[in-house]
């Protein structure tokens, strides 16, 4: 698949599709770009002149350019398959799932650099083919592998495969909950070795796995308390349960790890050190006494749900963005009683609003932007204030990153606001 006198269509030019480019050309390979400023017909020209095509996750299976490249019988790789094909180590451990992946991944990195060195790559931040030149070939790669990524590679084929959770995302792209899912668990089939977690219901049915879970004392792996259970074992952590949420995302880590390398000493210190990625039910301070968690990761109903499920006050709820084809039905259905107040804004806060039943419908507010919902807050507080939109952020923001920054910088300047009010 590589040298040179090659010629290689790059399918998407965002940070993924350059990666790529700067990867081809190192090696001497011609690349030629394709982006939404190309037209078919142009691409349609130079078909015949490809050796192969490198999709980013961006652009869908169906998109007409991907259909063109097809019919000409250019073959289509993912970055994922380039990566897998050109990196020296075979030890990849593939993680994806609804929710977690991040924190799961980032966690297992932590865990196997106690003991070997590892890169942290894929779908949290750095694509994987920008860090294949600095891999060794006893290296250890953690990858976070979307649904996308899934989907459109062929060649991969990971060490360990693991999964979160499956819930429902991305409708707008695979149309169906059980097509989404079905492209979830096929990551599960493309491994050597299979890690699910039990108490997950689509999971418990793969055979041949290894388990953990939170809630079933039957898994290989399970975490109770202030310790886990593996092989008749029992491993004592630090400290008493972060949480449901953390517990399974280290509990997943951990059962990866140790699968590979055998329980570590150094893999039950670091359960309380690991730093969380931000914008996950984030606690960022205080609010006119009010607690504000800055969950803007929260890009789906089950997301959504898990976060306003943690807390137990009067809580008011931001929701909204860029709509992924969701039932929000489901998300109201999930909220608990001390939600009192929900605020809608976002390009598809109409259709959440639709959605609400009678009762849920009464509490909903439509604002016109993000900072006019903290604005009414401030005016009548609750205990608490959860930005957890439920839905992804492209109606307005570059990316979960900006959007979760952006709440901050608006919390901070009406906290700083409400300080200066004499008393």
């Amino acid at each position: 698949m590589s040298g040179r006198n090659k010629k290689v269509m790059v399918l998407g030019m965002g940070k993924t599709g350059q990666a790529v480019c700067a990867f081809l050309q190192k090696e001497g390979v011609e690349t030629e770009t394709y982006d939404d400023a190309l037209s078919i017909e142009a691409a349609d020209r130079l078909c015949d002149c490809y050796d192969y095509a490198v999709i980013s996750p961006g652009i869908s299976l169906t998109h007409p350019i991907v259909l063109k490249v097809k019919e000409c019988g250019v073959p289509v790789l993912s970055e994922i398959d380039l990566a897998y094909i050109h990196c020296p180590s075979t030890h990849v451990f593939a993680v994806s799932g609804t929710n977690g992946k991040t924190t799961t991944c980032t966690v297992l990195h932590k865990l196997l650099s106690s003991v070997w060195r590892s890169f942290l790559v894929g779908n949290v931040g750095t694509p994987w083919i920008e860090r294949v030149g600095a891999i060794g070939k006893k290296d250890t790669i953690v990858l976070e592998i979307s649904s996308f990524q899934i989907e459109q590679s062929q060649f991969f084929r990971p060490e360990i495969a693991a999964l979160t959770n499956v819930g429902e995302d991305h409708l707008d792209r695979h149309l169906t909950k059980e097509r989404y899912q079905s492209v979830k668990l096929s990551l599960l089939e493309r491994s050597m070795i299979k890690v699910v977690n039990s108490g997950d219901p689509l999971q418990r049915g793969v055979t041949g796995a290894i388990t953990y879970s939170v809630t079933d004392p039957a898994a290989d792996y399970y975490l109770s308390g202030r310790a886990i259970y593996h092989n008749g074992k029992r491993y004592s952590l630090p400290s008493l349960s972060l949480g449901a949420g953390y517990d399974a995302d280290y509990l997943c880590a951990f059962a990866v790890a140790s699968t590979y390398c055998g329980v570590k000493k150094e893999f039950l210190t670091l359960y309380d050190k690991v730093k969380i990625p931000p914008f996950r039910c984030q606690h960022v301070g205080k609010l006119c006494g009010a607690d504000v968690y800055n969950d803007s990761k929260g890009t789906n109903v089950d997301a959504t749900i898990f976060a306003a499920g943690r807390l137990s006050v009067p809580t008011a709820l931001i929701l909204g963005g860029s709509d992924k084809g969701e039932d929000y039905s489901r998300l109201f259905a999930g909220l608990k009683e001390n939600v009192q107040r929900i605020y809608l804004c976002g390009a598809n806060a109409r259709d959440i609003l639709l959605a609400a039943p009678s009762a849920m419908y009464e509490r909903c507010r439509m604002m016109p932007t993000l900072e006019a919902c903290v604005e009414d807050f401030v005016k009548e507080p609750l205990q608490a204030l959860l930005f957890s939109p439920a839905s992804a952020s492209f109606d307005k923001y570059k990316n979960y990153e900006e959007r979760g920054m952006i709440f901050n910088e608006i919390v901070a300047k009406y906290k700083n606001a409400f300080e200066r009010v004499p008393k």
